[in-house]
């Protein structure tokens, strides 16, 4: 007898210590994708297994906890699960410029068809897909016979998805130069024209999937309609559309996205409502052949090797360490690589990725960690994981560094990271006496000093950003003339500029223990001190800043006179970059970003 899904709608009491979750490559040689094999231990299993096939560009960060959940939740009624990021996206090879995406995404889900069957020995493969994860499984299911389709809030028409992806774009930065026709993007993500002319011509009303049973979920924010169920019933095909909650408050940004529990579990119901009794015995993950590391071909050319770490005291934490093919020189620094708000470790916009392998390739190891509760570091207690900024963090650094062996501290390091990863980057130069930290890059930190319950949305810290919007906006005549006619909020220029002179005060007389805490004085810290303290101890401090980004705002204003003193003696130093947001979600500044990191530890540190 199979185990049953578990009937709750919470995730508070439900045995997930219980599935086993196992990270490996497949795929071709020169096209090596990731994926997690998801089972547990139980004496039987379905002789059915599913594919979880995820969204694209942001809505695939803000997911990605959503989907391990939907793997788990799967693996915990008996029918193994695989979830994968598709080729050039994720921890997968590839890259986004190459040329028509669709197809790529499309072999990725055969390939992630091909494999689970290969593990798990199961014969049928049903395929669950959020958005346009469900788009791209209806297409592939028009290829592969699927025993069910599980299409959650997809999109029917891709002329729609580029329309959602366009009126995205117009709210972002503009691009300097950029011809629309040709650069296409938003959350993080470029679709190419090649990749753009592929989507607009998918109607999945005309497709007809192979597929026994066919389940569509719609989004829970927009009136439902029928229109694709119609369609493929006229076609003779099994479907059905049930509407569940809990869509739009997952596909939010990953800090705020709740994962939609009573969702996953009704739809892991249906699916094994249809899977019946088949039973067999299940996959010996410890006697199979399990790829842990693979050799990552690069764009344009070139190749890294990846591999799987586990780290912490239980071994618990997960990490993707990058090498140069071949001997790694000892005298390089291992870049330690920490995450950005609550997004895993691709970083926003695949940042880290990209960064990771430029050094690599260059013959730096580089090391891309998920901090407890988030990404694919798993905790007991579910309460806490999703947090951006964690208590302890450089203990947790720490343990990263130990997965190097009895020798990490004969190791230089170089610690890195966007936002809350520059919090902890900062902390693990201030804070960590026994390892080798050569330096700390700090990429658009918002804050130096964090205690549990601090909010940055009533903190001082949101006024840097609006100050640096405003001075921006006077040199644009456009904003005089919305002044002068009475179209501005006058009530929030005044609270800026009020709330600026009070922070400017505040930081010559009390530091930034009562300018970023909002006036708690229980948050202990003073900015000139600490770098001072980092400075004296030999350790290079490094920020790269989007110039619109509030983080020199933030430095200047804190600690602007210790600042200027430290990179005079160039202990300090501090890149711009220009049109860039906070998570450089922007194609071109984002490609400055990059090349500004690497070009700045290549000078630093590659001997030539």
């Amino acid at each position: 007898m199979l185990n049953n899904p578990p009937d709750r709608s919470s995730a508070t009491d439900v045995d997930f210590e219980s599935v086993v979750r196992t990270p490996l490559y497949f795929g071709a040689d020169d096209k090596r994708l990731i994926g997690w094999l998801h089972t547990t231990n139980a004496p039987l299993q379905s002789d059915m297994a599913m594919v979880i096939c995820p969204p694209l560009g942001v809505e695939y960060v803000s997911t990605y906890r959503s989907m391990r959940y939907v793997a788990d939740y799967f693996a915990l009624a008996g029918i193994p699960a695989f979830r994968f990021d598709y080729h050039g996206t994720g921890d997968s090879s590839g890259s986004n410029d190459d040329g028509n995406r669709l197809d790529d995404w499309l072999w990725s889900i055969e390939q992630a068809n091909n494999e689970i069957k290969r593990l798990t020995g199961c014969e049928k493969v049903g395929l669950l897909g959020l958005r346009m994860g469900g788009t791209l499984a209806a297409l592939a299911a028009e290829r592969l016979e699927v025993e069910c389709l599980v299409l959650w809030a997809a999109l029917e028409s891709g002329r729609k998805f580029m329309r959602e992806i366009r009126a995205i774009q117009l709210t972002g930065i503009s691009q300097p130069g950029a011809d629309a026709t040709d650069l296409i993007e938003a959350g993080g993500m470029v679709y190419w024209s090649k990749t753009v002319d592929a989507i607009q011509n998918i109607v999945l009303a005309e497709k007809r999937p192979k597929a026994s049973r066919i389940l569509v979920v719609p989004r829970d924010d927009f009136k439902a309609n029928t229109r694709l169920i119609d369609a493929w019933k006229a076609q003779g095909c099994d479907a059905e559309q049930v509407e569940y909650p809990g869509s739009a408050d997952m596909l939010v940004v990953a800090l705020d996205s709740v994962v939609p529990h009573h969702s996953i579990i009704e739809m892991v119901k249906w699916v094994r409502q249809g899977a019946g009794e088949r039973a067999k015995a299940p996959c010996d993950i410890a006697t199979m052949n399990i790829p842990i590391n693979a050799t990552i071909p690069l764009v344009p050319q070139g190749e890294v090797n990846e591999s799987f770490v586990r780290f912490g005291v239980n071994q618990d934490c997960f990490a993707i360490l990058s090498e140069p093919v071949g001997l790694a020189d000892a005298g390089l620094p291992i870049i330690v690589m920490v995450n950005s708000g609550a997004n895993h470790r691709v970083g926003p916009s695949r940042l880290y990725v990209t960064v990771a392998r430029a050094l690599s390739h260059l013959g730096f190891r580089t090391l891309r960690i998920d901090i407890p509760g988030l990404g694919d570091s798993i905790i007991d207690d579910r309460a806490q994981e999703n947090k951006d900024y964690i208590e302890h963090s450089s203990e947790v650094i720490h343990q990263a560094m130990e997965s190097f062996g009895i020798t990490y501290k004969e190791n230089k390091y170089v610690v890195t990271g966007l936002c809350s990863g520059a919090y902890f980057s900062f902390h693990a130069a201030l804070e960590l006496d026994d390892v080798n930290i050569v330096e700390s890059i700090l990429i658009n930190p918002l804050t130096f000093y964090w205690h549990e319950g601090m909010a940055f949305e009533n903190s001082p810290t949101k006024n840097f950003g609006y100050w640096n919007w405003y001075k921006q906006a006077i040199k644009d005549p456009n904003s005089w003339k919305k002044l002068l006619r009475g179209g501005s909020n006058y009530a929030a220029l005044f609270d800026t500029i009020f709330n600026r002179i009070k922070i400017v005060f505040s930081a010559k007389t009390g530091g930034l223990r009562r300018v970023v805490s909002g006036g708690q004085p229980s948050l202990e810290g003073d900015l000139n001190k600490d770098l001072l303290k980092i400075a004296s101890s030999g350790r290079h401090l490094s920020f790269i800043l989007a110039k619109m980004d509030p983080g020199y705002d933030v430095l200047m204003t804190s600690a602007g006179k210790t600042a200027r003193k430290l990179m005079k003696d160039s202990r300090l130093n501090i890149i711009m970059i220009e049109d860039a947001d906070h998570t450089f979600s922007k194609y071109k500044p984002r490609c400055d970003a990059v090349d500004a990191m690497v070009k700045h530890i290549v000078a630093r540190y590659l001997k030539t």
